[in-house]
């Protein structure tokens, strides 16, 4: 009872641990905003941005009609989704090695730092490495016994995975296919029935992420941000993938260490490494290469580790496993901090709150790279009222398939206001950089910058209008 008991209780308690200390940041407030939608609106902002997060978003919004969009209601599924996915890890480390493998596999997920910031956001990452461990158990037991049962099972894991997010999806499945070929020229004899009902499985599993590549793929603004690999982004791997370069670099040590011929271990061993070396190696050439986009190699990453970690006997596992308990404490404080999603989001309320004044109004930059949205949203999800006004918009973001707010040109709406308040999701010194110039220059012809804060990708500017 303890090997399963452990492990899920402490991924749920951490899970749970200040829910709701991070505010949300960007990714999360998309996801606030895709779930008020009608399903109308919904329906036709995929068919010009995030069309690969459409099942998620209707998930979302179908459970959202009756939790609501408070954020623990937001988060909560997410919790759920890396409990299960505790426990599938546990039961993976089980099959592969015995009870207590299976206990220290699920210990070790359960720690990471990356597990608990994923259990704690509003996006699709918690479900994506759940259905990735289903699927890894599900490919151990299927090349055991390619039963019809098992054959499903696969299929439909791996479906989830590519419903949820295509590009993990589809590296999950190369890291299968290659598990499975090498399986395959390691047999004697060889098992080619075992590998065609595999194919089958697999072909019928990744319809849903191909699926949604192509209905996605002329959506390119979403990744147009990304830079190409380099040598800074081999330097920071470990950090980006694991929130911690300690911990992340003895997990995959460990992991490497425990790789070995035997069919789960070739399992465990593609799952693994093949996605991350993939999508290292696509970077070089193409915007792709963003560390939460193979999050599908944390379960076997995790069973890896805890295997070689029981070669060098019960108390040094104790003893490392401890050790990197320790190492992950201020990383798993820093993600449950106020800015610990990469945003300070709800510092909007103690700048304009009690600034406000009469006659103040709102604009915003919309120039982000990569989160252009999420100003409008900070200011809507954390900013009560009364607020100034956002005189500029004539439509709201996300609807009539347009992401962004639809704006009266050249800030022609604008008015005479005394005071403008300019929120920006980056930390440039000139509030107006980057808009439009018929915007830029109504505004900085009229008004001058007499107060900026600064936090988190969160800039705000307080402009004046200049004396006559």
């Amino acid at each position: 009872m303890l090997v399963w008991a452990a492990p899920t209780l402490l991924a749920a308690l951490l899970g749970l641990w200040r829910l709701t200390g991070a505010a949300l940041w960007a990714d999360e407030l998309a996801t606030w905003g895709a779930v008020r939608l009608t399903w109308t609106q919904l329906w036709q902002l995929s068919g010009s941005v995030d069309a690969v997060l459409t099942p998620y978003y209707a998930l979302m919004k179908a459970y959202a009609t009756v939790a609501g969009t408070g954020t623990v209601a937001l988060r909560l599924p997410s919790v759920v989704a890396i409990t299960v996915a505790t426990l599938t890890v546990t039961a993976l480390g089980r099959r592969v090695g015995g009870p207590g493998l299976g206990l220290l596999a699920g210990l070790i997920f359960a720690i990471l730092p990356v597990t608990s910031r994923y259990a704690q956001e509003a996006r699709s990452y918690a479900f994506v490495i759940c259905a990735a461990a289903l699927a890894v158990l599900g490919l151990i037991r299927l090349l055991e016994r390619p039963a019809p049962g098992r054959l499903a099972a696969y299929a439909a894991a791996v479906a989830a995975a590519g419903l949820l997010h295509p590009l993990n999806g589809l590296l999950l499945l190369a890291g299968h296919a290659s598990a499975v070929a090498v399986w395959q020229l390691t047999r004697r004899p060889r098992r080619w029935r075992t590998t065609g009902r595999w194919l089958a499985a697999a072909v019928v599993g990744v319809l849903p992420a191909a699926t949604l590549s192509v209905l996605g793929s002329g959506q390119t603004a979403q990744v147009s941000w990304i830079p190409l690999v380099g040598l800074n982004a081999l330097h920071v791997f470990t950090e980006r993938l694991f929130l911690t370069p300690a911990v992340g670099g003895i997990v995959l040590a460990l992991g490497l260490l425990a790789v070995r011929r035997s069919p789960a271990y070739l399992c465990l061993a593609g799952a693994a490494f093949v996605p991350l070396a993939l999508l290292l190696l696509a970077g070089t050439q193409a915007p792709v290469w963003v560390a939460r986009y193979v999050l599908v190699t944390l379960p076997p990453l995790a069973v890896l580790a805890a295997t070689t970690l029981l070669r060098f006997g019960t108390p040094r596992a104790i003893l490392v496993a401890g050790l990197a308990a320790v190492l992950a404490y201020p990383a798993h404080v820093t993600i449950r901090e106020a800015p610990g999603h990469s945003q300070d989001s709800a510092k909007i309320a103690q700048v304009i709150g009690p600034r406000y004044q009469p006659g103040d109004v709102v604009v915003f930059s919309d120039t982000h790279p990569s989160i252009p949205w999420s100003p409008r949203d900070i200011y809507e999800r954390y900013l009560p009222a009364p607020r100034p006004p956002d005189v500029l918009r004539t439509a709201p973001q996300r609807t009539d398939g347009r992401f962004l707010a639809q704006e009266c040109p050249e800030a022609a709406c604008l008015g005479t206001p005394p005071r403008i308040w300019v929120v920006r999701a980056d930390n440039s010194s000139d509030p107006l950089a980057g808009m439009p110039a018929g915007k830029r220059d109504r505004i900085g012809r009229d008004y001058r910058p007499v107060q900026r804060w600064q936090y988190l990708l969160l800039g705000i500017s307080l402009m004046q209008r200049k004396a006559n």
